[in-house]
């Protein structure tokens, strides 16, 4: 197989996200013929046009855009597996990079965790607490192994798979004062006039989503007035009083006081908290700890995209 090596790759890419032969060359300390040729030997490799270019302009191709999505999956797993073996020939521990919500931590995700360590004594956990959209990029740039993102958007890369770990209810969370306290359950219908505060979409794609599809299904539009990426945020703007929220069950342990969680009468208020991890990431750290999620619920280790 007339296989393009991993130098044609790497400038194909330098190239690709600079736009520029001349930038590109900077970038690698070559000069721009040498460049050139390392390119066109990736092209008659590949047996098509992977850039438009003439005097004024460089532009990537179909073929283009498809070959530097794949040329840097591949070149990020090499760093991975190149970093991975000099750590284990230097004596160090391996490591696994996961990125988790801090809103959503409970004791699950923290026996989770535990049970991890105690199988794995070998290798570290390095947790770092992110939104979901700064989780989904991360995990794309190489950045993290895995990522606890709750509810996954319906559109993710097709190199990210997620499973679903763990489900909880979604609840109506109002101000202590306000009227409709009085009952232990909500219809979505009574909350058609009501102000919402919300976690952005910015930061919680799939959480608003799933949102959003719950307020369609009950036919209200929910009116909501401000946003906050942080949950802490959006609690506290809900015990001054300026609207109402859905929230997971579960972070009605954040206020003693200030506001009240009510259940919502609707089967799919649910929130399935997803765990992201790469298609291609065939790490044995990473799949072993993707077993484990396996055995927390029955639907656990449904791939869900």
């Amino acid at each position: 197989m007339n296989r393009p090596s991993l130098y044609e790759l790497e400038c194909f890419v330098a190239v690709a996200e600079n736009l520029s032969f001349s930038k590109a060359a900077r970038r690698l300390n070559l000069s721009q013929p040498a460049l050139s040729r390392q390119i066109q030997a990736l092209e008659s490799k590949l047996s098509g046009r992977l850039l438009e270019r003439n005097t004024r302009r460089v532009a990537l191709t179909q073929a283009g855009k498809l070959c530097v999505e794949e040329a840097k999956k591949v070149l990020t797993q090499l760093d991975q597996a190149t970093e991975s073996i000099r750590r284990v020939g230097a004596g160090e521990p391996m490591r696994l990079r996961l990125a988790f919500v801090g809103a959503l931590l409970d004791d699950g995700l923290a026996r989770l965790l535990q049970m991890f360590r105690v199988s794995r004594p070998d290798c570290q956990i390095q947790l770092m607490d992110m939104a979901p959209a700064e989780q989904l990029v991360a995990l794309e740039r190489g950045e993290i192994d895995g990522a606890f993102i709750g509810a996954a958007p319906a559109r993710v890369s097709r190199h990210i798979k997620t499973v679903i770990w763990k489900q909880e209810r979604l609840q109506v969370v109002l101000p202590e004062q306000h009227a409709l306290v009085r009952k232990l359950m909500l219809k979505l219908a009574q909350l058609e006039n009501e102000s919402w505060v919300m976690v952005s979409a910015r930061a919680a794609p799939g959480f608003r989503e799933h949102v959003s599809a719950l307020c369609q299904r009950a036919r209200i539009q929910a009116k909501v007035v401000q946003e906050s990426d942080r949950v802490a945020a959006v609690l506290t703007m809900v015990a001054a009083g300026q609207g109402i929220s859905m929230l997971p069950a579960s972070l009605s342990r954040w206020l003693s006081c200030g506001v009240v969680f009510r259940d919502i009468d609707e089967t799919k208020a649910v929130l399935a908290h997803a765990f992201a991890f790469r298609s291609g990431d065939r790490g044995r750290e990473l799949l072993e700890f993707v077993q484990m999620l396996g055995s927390q619920s029955a639907e656990t280790g449904q791939i869900m995209r």
